[in-house]
Protein backbone atom coordinates (compact mmCIF):
# COMPACT_ATOMS: atom_id res chain seq x y z
CA UNK A 1 0.00 0.00 0.00
CA UNK A 2 2.85 2.55 0.88
CA UNK A 3 4.47 1.64 -2.52
CA UNK A 4 1.40 2.06 -4.29
CA UNK A 5 0.90 5.55 -2.41
CA UNK A 6 4.13 6.78 -3.67
CA UNK A 7 3.79 5.57 -7.08
CA UNK A 8 1.14 8.50 -7.24
CA UNK A 9 1.69 10.84 -4.21
CA UNK A 10 5.54 11.72 -6.08
CA UNK A 11 3.96 12.92 -9.24
CA UNK A 12 1.25 14.63 -7.97
CA UNK A 13 3.73 16.30 -5.71
CA UNK A 14 5.41 17.17 -9.11
CA UNK A 15 2.71 18.78 -10.84
CA UNK A 16 1.54 20.77 -7.67
CA UNK A 17 3.48 23.87 -9.46
CA UNK A 18 1.62 23.52 -12.87
CA UNK A 19 -1.69 23.05 -11.26
CA UNK A 20 -1.53 26.48 -9.43
CA UNK A 21 -0.21 28.14 -12.83
CA UNK A 22 -3.20 27.21 -14.40
CA UNK A 23 -5.84 27.05 -11.84
CA UNK A 24 -4.81 30.83 -11.64
CA UNK A 25 -4.49 31.03 -15.58
CA UNK A 26 -8.32 29.58 -16.79
CA UNK A 27 -9.70 31.02 -12.99
CA UNK A 28 -8.43 34.72 -14.32
CA UNK A 29 -9.90 34.41 -17.89
CA UNK A 30 -13.14 33.38 -16.39
CA UNK A 31 -13.55 36.22 -13.82
CA UNK A 32 -12.24 39.04 -16.48
CA UNK A 33 -14.76 37.49 -18.96
CA UNK A 34 -17.67 37.33 -16.47
CA UNK A 35 -16.76 40.92 -15.46
CA UNK A 36 -17.84 42.16 -18.89
CA UNK A 37 -21.38 40.59 -18.41
CA UNK A 38 -22.98 43.54 -17.04
CA UNK A 39 -22.34 45.70 -20.13
CA UNK A 40 -23.57 43.05 -22.11
CA UNK A 41 -26.93 41.99 -20.37
CA UNK A 42 -29.91 44.00 -21.68
CA UNK A 43 -28.06 45.83 -24.58
CA UNK A 44 -29.64 44.88 -27.59
CA UNK A 45 -27.35 46.41 -29.75
CA UNK A 46 -24.79 43.83 -29.48
CA UNK A 47 -27.14 41.13 -30.29
CA UNK A 48 -28.43 42.77 -33.03
CA UNK A 49 -25.12 43.40 -34.78
CA UNK A 50 -24.46 39.85 -34.13
CA UNK A 51 -27.35 38.73 -35.39
CA UNK A 52 -26.35 40.44 -38.74
CA UNK A 53 -23.93 37.47 -39.11
CA UNK A 54 -23.87 34.22 -41.43
CA UNK A 55 -26.34 31.83 -39.30
CA UNK A 56 -23.20 29.31 -40.35
CA UNK A 57 -20.58 32.03 -38.76
CA UNK A 58 -22.97 32.51 -35.61
CA UNK A 59 -23.19 28.94 -35.13
CA UNK A 60 -19.22 28.01 -35.48
CA UNK A 61 -18.38 30.85 -33.51
CA UNK A 62 -21.04 29.42 -30.50
CA UNK A 63 -22.81 33.12 -30.51
CA UNK A 64 -26.24 32.23 -30.70
CA UNK A 65 -28.64 33.89 -28.30
CA UNK A 66 -25.30 35.76 -27.34
CA UNK A 67 -26.93 38.67 -24.80
CA UNK A 68 -28.82 35.89 -22.88
CA UNK A 69 -26.38 34.44 -19.70
CA UNK A 70 -25.97 31.03 -21.49
CA UNK A 71 -25.03 32.37 -24.99
CA UNK A 72 -22.61 34.93 -23.24
CA UNK A 73 -20.77 32.08 -21.30
CA UNK A 74 -20.83 29.96 -24.35
CA UNK A 75 -19.42 32.16 -27.33
CA UNK A 76 -16.73 33.55 -24.48
CA UNK A 77 -15.44 30.88 -22.49
CA UNK A 78 -17.33 26.85 -23.34
CA UNK A 79 -17.24 27.05 -26.85
CA UNK A 80 -13.60 27.01 -27.28
CA UNK A 81 -11.68 28.55 -24.30
CA UNK A 82 -12.11 26.97 -21.45
CA UNK A 83 -12.20 23.47 -23.00
CA UNK A 84 -9.37 23.77 -25.03
CA UNK A 85 -6.94 24.89 -22.17
CA UNK A 86 -8.23 22.15 -19.57
CA UNK A 87 -6.78 19.38 -22.59
CA UNK A 88 -4.08 21.36 -23.19
CA UNK A 89 -3.32 21.73 -19.43
CA UNK A 90 -4.04 17.66 -19.17
CA UNK A 91 -2.06 16.72 -21.85
CA UNK A 92 0.94 18.75 -20.00
CA UNK A 93 0.24 17.17 -16.74
CA UNK A 94 0.31 13.71 -18.86
CA UNK A 95 3.47 14.66 -20.78
CA UNK A 96 5.48 16.14 -18.08
CA UNK A 97 5.08 12.93 -15.60
CA UNK A 98 5.44 10.45 -17.93
CA UNK A 99 7.32 11.19 -21.64
CA UNK A 100 9.41 13.91 -20.06
CA UNK A 101 10.15 12.10 -16.96
CA UNK A 102 11.42 9.05 -19.17
CA UNK A 103 13.44 10.91 -21.93
CA UNK A 104 15.09 12.64 -18.63
CA UNK A 105 15.97 9.31 -17.20
CA UNK A 106 14.21 10.30 -13.82
CA UNK A 107 12.09 6.93 -13.79
CA UNK A 108 15.24 4.92 -13.48
CA UNK A 109 14.90 5.21 -9.95
CA UNK A 110 11.06 3.95 -9.29
CA UNK A 111 12.25 0.87 -12.32
CA UNK A 112 15.11 0.19 -9.62
CA UNK A 113 12.33 -0.91 -6.96
CA UNK A 114 10.01 -3.52 -7.49
CA UNK A 115 7.28 -1.84 -9.24
CA UNK A 116 5.73 -2.93 -12.65
CA UNK A 117 6.19 -0.18 -15.09
CA UNK A 118 2.69 -1.04 -15.34
CA UNK A 119 2.10 0.62 -11.80
CA UNK A 120 4.51 3.26 -12.64
CA UNK A 121 2.67 4.82 -15.28
CA UNK A 122 -1.10 3.95 -14.04
CA UNK A 123 0.04 6.14 -11.13
CA UNK A 124 1.17 8.71 -12.95
CA UNK A 125 -2.16 9.16 -15.32
CA UNK A 126 -3.78 8.82 -11.73
CA UNK A 127 -1.59 11.95 -10.40
CA UNK A 128 -2.37 13.50 -13.60
CA UNK A 129 -6.27 12.34 -13.81
CA UNK A 130 -6.43 14.35 -9.75
CA UNK A 131 -4.65 17.52 -11.07
CA UNK A 132 -7.19 17.53 -13.93
CA UNK A 133 -10.21 17.13 -11.53
CA UNK A 134 -8.48 20.37 -9.15
CA UNK A 135 -8.39 22.36 -12.15
CA UNK A 136 -12.16 21.62 -13.24
CA UNK A 137 -13.00 22.62 -9.93
CA UNK A 138 -10.90 25.73 -9.32
CA UNK A 139 -12.85 26.22 -12.87
CA UNK A 140 -16.50 25.27 -11.02
CA UNK A 141 -15.58 27.56 -7.95
CA UNK A 142 -14.44 30.73 -9.77
CA UNK A 143 -17.36 30.51 -12.24
CA UNK A 144 -19.98 30.36 -9.41
CA UNK A 145 -18.55 32.72 -7.77
CA UNK A 146 -17.82 35.49 -10.91
CA UNK A 147 -21.78 35.33 -11.97
CA UNK A 148 -22.38 35.89 -8.84
CA UNK A 149 -20.35 39.01 -7.91
CA UNK A 150 -21.40 40.31 -11.58
CA UNK A 151 -24.95 39.02 -11.49
CA UNK A 152 -24.97 36.32 -14.39
CA UNK A 153 -27.52 33.76 -13.37
CA UNK A 154 -27.67 30.71 -15.45
CA UNK A 155 -29.27 27.35 -14.09
CA UNK A 156 -27.19 25.31 -11.85
CA UNK A 157 -27.38 21.97 -13.16
CA UNK A 158 -26.90 23.13 -16.97
CA UNK A 159 -23.33 24.54 -15.31
CA UNK A 160 -22.45 21.75 -13.81
CA UNK A 161 -23.09 19.77 -16.62
CA UNK A 162 -20.79 21.96 -19.23
CA UNK A 163 -18.26 21.90 -16.86
CA UNK A 164 -18.13 18.07 -16.30
CA UNK A 165 -18.07 17.79 -20.28
CA UNK A 166 -15.10 19.97 -20.81
CA UNK A 167 -13.28 18.13 -18.19
CA UNK A 168 -14.19 14.42 -19.73
CA UNK A 169 -13.16 16.11 -23.01
CA UNK A 170 -9.87 17.06 -21.40
CA UNK A 171 -9.37 13.55 -20.09
CA UNK A 172 -10.08 12.03 -23.14
CA UNK A 173 -6.76 13.77 -24.77
CA UNK A 174 -4.96 13.60 -21.62
CA UNK A 175 -5.73 9.97 -22.45
CA UNK A 176 -4.73 10.21 -26.20
CA UNK A 177 -1.59 11.66 -24.84
CA UNK A 178 -0.89 8.92 -22.39
CA UNK A 179 -1.29 6.36 -25.01
CA UNK A 180 1.51 7.93 -27.10
CA UNK A 181 3.91 8.51 -24.16
CA UNK A 182 3.11 4.95 -23.62
CA UNK A 183 4.29 4.15 -27.01
CA UNK A 184 7.17 6.83 -27.35
CA UNK A 185 9.39 8.06 -24.84
CA UNK A 186 9.11 11.72 -27.15
CA UNK A 187 7.66 14.70 -25.34
CA UNK A 188 7.04 16.74 -28.30
CA UNK A 189 5.54 13.64 -30.31
CA UNK A 190 3.06 13.45 -26.98
CA UNK A 191 2.18 17.21 -27.24
CA UNK A 192 1.81 17.50 -30.78
CA UNK A 193 -0.75 14.61 -30.95
CA UNK A 194 -2.35 15.65 -27.55
CA UNK A 195 -3.02 19.76 -28.29
CA UNK A 196 -2.81 19.06 -32.08
CA UNK A 197 -6.21 16.18 -31.49
CA UNK A 198 -7.87 18.88 -29.66
CA UNK A 199 -7.71 21.31 -31.66
CA UNK A 200 -8.42 19.53 -35.12
CA UNK A 201 -11.56 18.15 -32.60
CA UNK A 202 -12.70 21.69 -32.09
CA UNK A 203 -12.01 23.16 -36.32
CA UNK A 204 -14.01 19.67 -37.32
CA UNK A 205 -17.04 20.52 -34.91
CA UNK A 206 -16.93 24.40 -35.54
CA UNK A 207 -16.45 24.45 -39.64
CA UNK A 208 -17.22 21.29 -40.84
CA UNK A 209 -20.99 22.37 -40.97
CA UNK A 210 -20.38 25.44 -42.79
CA UNK A 211 -19.54 22.71 -45.74
CA UNK A 212 -22.30 20.53 -47.52
CA UNK A 213 -19.75 18.05 -47.68
CA UNK A 214 -18.10 18.25 -44.77
CA UNK A 215 -20.80 18.66 -42.38
CA UNK A 216 -21.98 14.42 -41.87
CA UNK A 217 -18.36 14.25 -40.84
CA UNK A 218 -18.58 16.39 -37.94
CA UNK A 219 -19.57 13.91 -35.40
CA UNK A 220 -16.37 11.97 -35.90
CA UNK A 221 -15.04 14.89 -32.94
CA UNK A 222 -15.45 14.58 -29.38
CA UNK A 223 -15.87 18.25 -29.15
CA UNK A 224 -19.50 17.42 -31.02
CA UNK A 225 -20.01 14.42 -29.07
CA UNK A 226 -19.36 16.70 -25.80
CA UNK A 227 -20.92 19.83 -26.12
CA UNK A 228 -23.29 19.55 -29.71
CA UNK A 229 -26.21 19.27 -27.69
CA UNK A 230 -25.64 22.91 -26.17
CA UNK A 231 -25.34 22.05 -22.60
CA UNK A 232 -25.98 25.31 -21.23
CA UNK A 233 -28.92 25.20 -22.31
CA UNK A 234 -30.24 22.12 -22.90
CA UNK A 235 -28.14 19.97 -20.49
CA UNK A 236 -26.88 16.51 -21.97
CA UNK A 237 -27.47 13.38 -22.45
CA UNK A 238 -26.19 10.61 -20.91
CA UNK A 239 -24.55 8.52 -24.02
CA UNK A 240 -22.62 11.50 -24.19
CA UNK A 241 -20.80 11.24 -20.87
CA UNK A 242 -20.01 7.68 -22.10
CA UNK A 243 -18.75 8.96 -25.46
CA UNK A 244 -15.97 10.30 -23.82
CA UNK A 245 -15.62 8.38 -20.76
CA UNK A 246 -15.34 4.56 -22.45
CA UNK A 247 -12.83 5.69 -25.05
CA UNK A 248 -10.45 7.92 -22.38
CA UNK A 249 -10.49 4.10 -20.18
CA UNK A 250 -9.16 2.29 -23.64
CA UNK A 251 -6.85 4.57 -24.38
CA UNK A 252 -4.79 4.58 -20.81
CA UNK A 253 -5.58 0.57 -20.96
CA UNK A 254 -3.76 0.82 -24.10
CA UNK A 255 -0.75 2.91 -23.15
CA UNK A 256 -0.29 0.92 -20.08
CA UNK A 257 -0.01 -2.24 -22.27
CA UNK A 258 2.31 -0.68 -24.64
CA UNK A 259 4.39 0.72 -22.06
CA UNK A 260 5.05 -2.71 -20.95
CA UNK A 261 5.85 -4.47 -24.46
CA UNK A 262 9.08 -1.79 -24.74
CA UNK A 263 12.07 -0.63 -22.89
CA UNK A 264 12.14 2.50 -20.61
CA UNK A 265 14.31 5.53 -21.98
CA UNK A 266 17.40 5.32 -19.96
CA UNK A 267 19.31 8.54 -18.78
CA UNK A 268 21.68 9.90 -21.64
Amino acid sequence: MERSWVLFATPLRGLRRSILWWCIGIAALIAVTVAVWPAFRGSSGISEAIDQLPAGVIQALGLQDFGTPAGFLRGNLYELFVPLLLACATVAFVNGQTAGEEANGRLELFLAQPVSRAALFLGRALAAAVALALTVATVLVVQVAANRAFGLTIEMSRLLTTIALCGLLAALHGALAYAVAGARARPPLVLAVGIGVAVLGYVIAALFPLSDVLEPWQSVSPWEWAFGGDPLVNGAEAWRYLALLLPTIGLVLLGTILVTRRDVAAAA
